[in-house]
């Protein structure tokens, strides 16, 4: 005779997560200390969002099964895109400000000691898909059964930014600047990814491996590391909302504001 498993608690799989994902970053720090590599190569703390996302799925095996969109496989070309151009907003809005008080970026920094700079873009792939398997391959399209694309992208966003530890031991500007950028980050990958898009971490792992390769052009952004997040975050709210208008303007009764349907319980024996 087959049943059906009783779907969790509302909050019991993000719960699950984001404790996991704590606890498995706080463990792959210390064991980086010992073991390495070089954190400006590869961070193994980035695989903590890959491990939560493990023990989810063990914790309801076989009694749920969670919305994961987890395809690497040929990308919508038109959000790929659209990921590709944001990327190059929300680098250069913070360049050409950066620039204007004459602290560009030096892109001879995007280096990893002796390491070829292809080494260098491989492991920053990696680690990204490391992260984005959980914040957008588990996180989002499971908050996203219960809430909106905006709300969805925030509560993502939060949880990633503050996921980022050591952004507090900096300042009360720079955490608040840093997590405006996660934010708004978080909900263009929303948008761009709403509706469980092809390829969506594929694009995802892209759309974050750049911006951490950009990053490390602009080294500390001659101590205005607060103006640098913050130009991010407008660039990325700005690119949000343009792609949200002209995916409104194609298709005026969306699912934008709509929570998508939860994800069907699996069988049991």
């Amino acid at each position: 005779m087959t049943t059906h498993a009783a779907p969790p608690r509302r909050w019991a799989p993000t719960t699950v997560y984001v404790l996991v994902a704590f606890l498995a970053g706080g463990v792959l720090v210390a064991l980086q200390a010992v073991t390495g590599p070089d954190p400006d190569l590869l961070e193994l703390v980035q695989f903590a969002p890959a491990v939560a996302v493990a023990a989810v799925l063990l914790v309801w095996r076989g009694r749920w099964r969670p919305p994961l969109e987890v395809s690497l496989w040929r990308p919508d070309p038109a959000v790929l895109a659209a990921a590709i151009g944001s990327v190059v907003i929300i680098l250069a809005l913070p360049a050409a400000v950066l620039v204007s008080l004459g602290a560009g970026p030096e892109f001879s920094a995007v280096r990893a000691g002796a390491a070829p700079l292809g080494l260098l873009v491989l492991a920053q792939c990696v680690g990204a898909c490391g992260e984005e398997l959980g914040w957008r391959g588990f996180l989002q399209p499971y908050l996203r059964t219960r809430h909106s694309v905006l709300i969805t992208g925030v509560l993502v966003g939060t949880v990633w930014g503050v996921w980022h530890v050591q952004v507090f031991a900096a300042g009360a500007a720079y955490a608040a600047a840093f997590l405006s950028a996660t934010i708004a980050m978080s909900v263009l990958l929303a948008v761009l990814l709403d509706n469980g898009r092809q390829g969506s971490l594929l694009i995802a792992t892209l759309f974050h491996a750049a911006v951490n390769l950009g990053l490390l052009a602009f080294g500390d952004a001659g101590g205005r590391e607060p103006l640098l997040w913050s130009s991010m975050a407008v660039a990325a709210a700005g690119c949000a909302a343009a792609t949200a208008a002209l995916r409104s303007s194609r298709n005026p009764a969306g699912s934008a504001v709509q929570a998508r349907p939860a994800a069907p319980r699996a069988d049991a024996a």
